[in-house]
């Protein structure tokens, strides 16, 4: 709102300013430093610095930039039909809920056809912020990007620096050597970019959405479902080495999904293995906020919506109750900002 009221005279040097950016592919070096505010993950120990996920503070200006070199990379992209099929995040008209619908299709097909699934879910370790960026750019020039997009985006991610604001308290600056900004217009295509040559075969189901990544493979006999998560897994294990990416093995998770599933069957499945370290089978997984059971049945994630409802409900009940002396307005606006949105499925999109 600040930018849109300043003066004509001052908007017109904004857009000349925009212009010579892209003509001379030059991102402002002013323009790249971030103040890295750290948040707290949910259920994290907050004395652990690996705990907290930076996000980047980034000029007002420079992200008005960053949305003029995206659309316009965006637009290669889309009419080249260059990102994967497999990848749903910020991508236009896909979501996390269209992800989900997908893998859930998919297993239920397995159901009708009497077929067990299994699904791994990768953990890729800090992907944002170990992004090769040297490869990245060899990729965006393989992708037959015109120059002067990689020759900006190259601008974009050199020599780029930030401090972390902690109390109000600054530390120093720091150079960043890899990755791409948390926060940032471009990070997330960029990365979308990197991981874009994932490996793929023709007996499992990859889903990817930014970073969170899924293998599914179907059959009746789970011999022959783990042979293909395996073949699939060895293939990944080698592109996220070439590629520098670190998976987290201990993080990694995976579930067997059976229509008539009972609690005894999971020692019995074969197991799967990621850097040679057994993934044991789990009763239920969280993917893209959505908590998934071996039946598909939905129930363990209600009863977490239902529970993180009524916690949250009663911390504000002495505000919303009937004696409160708040006003019908008041209690609705507490209700709407604070408790509704607890309803709602974080991958669906929908209240559950």
């Amino acid at each position: 709102m600040i930018i849109r009221n300043l003066p004509h005279n001052i908007i017109f040097y904004l857009t000349f300013l925009f212009q010579k950016i892209l003509i001379l592919g030059h991102f402002p070096q002013r323009w790249k430093t971030a103040t890295d505010v750290p948040i707290l993950k949910p259920g994290k120990d907050p004395t652990q610095p690996s705990s907290y996920r930076p996000i980047s503070h980034l000029s007002s200006i420079s992200k008005i930039a960053e949305n003029l070199i995206l659309t316009r990379f965006n637009k290669h992209l889309t009419d080249n039909n260059i990102l994967c099929n497999e990848q749903f995040g910020f991508r236009p008209n896909l979501s996390a809920s269209h992800q989900l619908l997908r893998v859930a299709e998919f297993v239920y097909e397995g159901f009708t056809n009497k077929q067990k699934t299994g699904a791994v879910f990768l953990d890729i370790q800090k992907a944002f912020d170990r992004v090769w960026q040297d490869a990245l750019i060899h990729k965006i020039i393989s992708y037959n990007t015109p120059t002067y997009l990689t020759k900006i985006i190259d601008s974009y991610l050199q020599n780029r620096n930030f401090c972390v604001k902690v109390n109000n308290e600054l530390s120093d600056l720091k150079n960043i050597a890899a990755g791409v900004a948390q926060g940032s217009k471009l990070g997330p295509i960029l990365f979308s970019c990197f991981i874009n040559d994932i490996p793929k075969q023709f007996n499992t189901l990859l889903c990817m959405y930014a970073d969170d990544t899924a293998i599914l493979a179907r059959h009746k006999n789970p011999n022959f479902i783990k042979l293909a998560l395996d073949r699939h897994i060895h293939a990944l294990e080698g592109w996220f080495t070439k590629w520098k990416i670190t998976i987290s093995a201990t993080k990694t998770e995976a579930i067997m999904f059976h229509k008539n599933w009972i609690s005894n069957m999971i020692n019995k499945f074969p197991r799967v293995k990621i850097q040679n370290k057994i993934i044991p089978w789990s009763k239920e997984v969280k993917y893209l906020g959505v908590i998934l059971d071996p039946r598909l049945t939905w129930k363990p994630h209600f009863l977490y919506v239902r529970c993180k409802f009524w916690a949250n409900t009663r911390k504000l009940f002495p505000l919303i109750a009937r004696n409160s002396r708040l006003d019908r307005e008041a209690k609705i606006l507490i209700y709407t900002a604070y408790l509704r949105p607890n309803l709602c499925c974080p991958g669906l999109g929908m209240r559950c």
